[in-house]
């Protein structure tokens, strides 16, 4: 803590540099008696508390606004399926709307062909996109396949520490995947496929919370999915 006295039109103040920022004294509270002194200081470091609490508060308030606006995109795409919707747009801004929720700007959609048991990245969002599109795997392979086999969403802090992690599709597109969440996309008794998010913007792992928000997103997009097949099926062809 650095100390520097100075005087203007005879009014001394001392300048207390912190980490915090600084604070300025006059004269006259140097002077007081130390119950005083103690009672100010205490006064400052609440005023300093309270401004930590407000920067939080925002950002949380920040935070839920985003995620409203995120549900009502996913809201906005069930108004939007109709005879001529375009399927794979619908899908698309589904996973945008979802990666907006969380705060991640890397993840895929992916659905479980029935026929073949293989999961399809019908959807990717960031690096890999043009080659991951359209790309198989095992509907039991990797994290993803768990996700889909055990029906159960999962948040990974390290992926090279979980023993479930394939590395072939970021060797596959010379991508890093360092956390990810994955969520089952489930209707009913049917699993649909897996929405996977890797990577907070953030750089630091996912928390519980980024996974309570992505099971909620993924409730909404199951509905829509299985709402966009009955559409299909319901088609005269």
């Amino acid at each position: 803590m650095n100390h520097l006295l100075i005087s203007a039109k005879k009014v001394n103040v001392i300048i207390i540099v912190t980490n915090l920022g600084y604070t300025l004294i006059k004269q006259e509270e140097l002077d007081m008696p130390v119950a005083d002194k103690q009672l100010l200081r205490a006064l400052k470091e609440e005023n300093i508390y309270l401004k930590e609490q407000n920067q939080d508060l925002k950002a949380e308030v920040d935070r839920l606004w985003s995620i409203i606006q995120s549900l009502n995109k996913l809201q906005c795409n069930v108004e939007a399926i109709t005879n001529g919707a375009d399927i794979l747009a619908i899908i698309s801004n589904i996973l945008d709307a979802t990666l907006d929720a969380v705060n991640s700007l890397d993840g895929s959609l992916l659905l479980l062909d029935e026929e073949t048991n293989e999961l399809v990245f019908v959807a990717v969002f960031g690096e890999g996109e043009e080659n991951l599109l359209g790309h198989r795997i095992p509907a039991d392979a990797g994290i993803a396949g768990w996700v889909a086999t055990h029906q159960e969403p999962t948040l990974v802090s390290d992926v090279q520490e979980d023993p479930r992690w394939s590395p072939a599709t970021d060797q596959s597109i010379g991508f890093v995947t360092s956390s990810l969440m994955g969520v089952p996309l489930e209707f009913g008794n049917r699993v649909l496929g897996v929405l996977e998010v890797v990577n907070h913007q953030s750089n630091h792992p996912f928390e519980a919370a980024d996974l309570d928000i992505l099971i909620l997103v993924s409730r909404l997009a199951s509905f829509i999915l299985a709402y966009a097949e009955e559409v299909i099926h319901s088609l005269p062809e």
